[in-house]
């Protein structure tokens, strides 16, 4: 995982607010691999909020067995082509 940040002010009354930080929100969405997920983390890679790379780098330290991780990488590398393409 990555930094995440606190959050605690009178906004927040109070209470802790954690936000992860873009790259592991992009890895959980990433898993999820729901229709809206998809095209969030497409839009993230296509408008440079992630590195293609650093977010392939980290999927080896996910709860994942080796199989569920290689198919992460593929979609991952997919969805950074559809991005490439959008930007054309």
């Amino acid at each position: 995982m990555q930094r995440v940040h606190r959050i605690q002010n009178r906004n927040t009354q109070d209470r802790i607010g954690y936000c992860l930080d873009v790259l592991d929100l992009f890895l959980a969405k990433a898993v999820a691999a729901r229709e809206k997920d998809r095209e969030f983390c497409i839009a993230l890679l296509q408008y440079g909020y992630v590195n293609l790379e650093a977010a392939l780098a980290l999927v080896r330290n996910m709860p994942l067995d080796a199989k569920a991780q290689q198919r992460l990488r593929a979609t991952m590398r997919r969805w950074a082509r559809s991005a490439d393409r959008s930007l054309n």
